[in-house]
């Protein structure tokens, strides 16, 4: 699908996103679409300044990992575990930046392509959806950030101001061995581990959340087709009653069932367009190969409480894969449902015109094939696949 040269000024993004945005705004990852052109100015300062940092931590860590080879191979397994983390952070900003467009299109979705389809009951479900949804989003966000502190803090209250007190193994022009050159180090890892793990868990819930809106989508559907049924049950109901307007009755009831199977046809394209529109990054594809280096490092840790350490990065790399599968997973789920509602709804309307029966069996049809979110079009987005790709990472 095309996308239109701008998004409509109107079309505005929901709440749970809306907090997203100014978080990835102004932390440099993703503008905001309404941003004022200081705000905006900002935010390629902030954005450039970050990646420079990043930069910089990534040529110390290729260094370390050239000059250190694989003599000693817990190290290396360590240091390519965290370098292939923050290169594809990196990977996910460049991706973030050619498909901007996109994510703002993405953003403002529910107002712009399913506001004309929303019935004033529908406003419940998904201000609890979005409850939900801003509850998940908050724990994920402290989960990370209670694995980060630990990273960062626990080699400091083991080994002290010392280069082995530092989170990552970094190949530095400067000796830390003093204080004055080991804060302002530290301070930099430091910087990197909040930037890197929170803001890729910042990226991971609005993608998430972006799957969640029309997995919503596709429940007021599935409730709006069988409730199809139901409301002619009650027109029938109504038309079989005496009354000296019963033709009228006839062709009232035709007219009311005929719009609302149009509206609900295009309900389906619509979330059908979108499932199109959405795209993501190597989450799958760099999360396996630093499971597999967490999960050596966890084997060969030299202590029960360093290996705490590195169990924190190994469950914060599972979660960014889990939270993509089970959204995914519950997105196919209620795929699925839209085809049986159809068609539980097409063996109950019996006197409708065969026209509008052969529309309701093309959308049932259609729904046969249930929606998914790919990773990068490999394989689907889903329970199975997580189990899969870990059990791939510790073989």
């Amino acid at each position: 699908m095309e996308l239109p040269p701008s998004t409509p000024p109107a079309a505005r993004p929901p709440h749970e996103l809306e907090y997203l945005l100014r978080l990835l705004h102004w932390t440099g990852v993703l503008r905001h679409p309404r941003a004022e052109s200081w705000a905006a100015g900002a935010y390629y300062l902030r954005s450039a300044a970050a990646n420079a940092a990043v930069a910089a931590f990534l040529c110390s860590q290729a260094l370390a990992l050239w000059r250190g080879g694989t003599a000693d191979i817990d190290r290396f397994t360590l240091l390519l575990s965290t370098f292939n983390t923050v290169a594809a952070w990196l990977f996910r900003l460049g991706h973030i930046a050619v498909h901007e467009r996109q994510f703002h299109y993405l953003a403002a979705q529910v107002d712009r392509d399913f506001g004309d389809f929303l019935r004033p009951r529908d406003v419940h479900l998904m201000e609890t959806h979005d409850q939900d949804l801003r509850r998940f989003v908050l724990a994920y966000i402290w989960f990370g950030t209670a694995g980060c502190l630990w990273w960062i803090v626990f080699p400091l209250l083991r080994f002290g101001f010392c280069a082995a007190g530092l989170p990552f193994i970094l190949e530095l022009p400067y000796d830390v061995a003093s204080p004055l050159t080991f804060i302002p180090t530290w301070v930099f890892c430091s910087f990197i581990t909040m930037h890197v793990t929170l803001l890729t868990i910042g990226v991971d819930s609005f993608n998430v959340s972006l799957i969640a809106q029309l997995r919503v989508q596709l429940i007021l559907l599935s409730r709006n087709i069988v409730d199809l049924a139901n409301e002619d049950q009650d027109l029938t109901s109504i038309k079989h009653m005496p009354s000296e307007n019963s033709l009228s009755s006839d062709a009232m009831s035709g007219i009311q069932i005929r719009h609302q199977l149009r509206k609900m046809i295009l309900h389906h394209q619509a979330i059908i367009r979108s499932n199109t529109e959405h795209t993501h990054d190597a989450q799958l594809n760099y999360g396996s190969c630093a499971n597999n280096g967490a999960a050596y490092t966890i084997i060969s840790a030299e202590s029960l409480a360093e290996a705490g350490k590195f169990g924190c990065y190994l469950w914060v790399m599972l979660a960014q894969l889990f939270v993509y599968c089970w959204f995914g997973d519950e997105f196919i789920t209620e795929s699925e449902k839209v085809a049986l509602a159809t068609y539980s709804t097409v063996t109950s309307l019996q006197g409708i015109p065969l026209s509008q029966k052969r529309s309701l069996l093309l959308m049932m049809v259609r729904a046969q094939r249930p929606l998914r979110i790919t990773a990068g079009g490999f394989f689907p987005l889903s329970r199975e696949s997580f189990v899969s790709v870990r059990g791939c990472s510790l073989t």
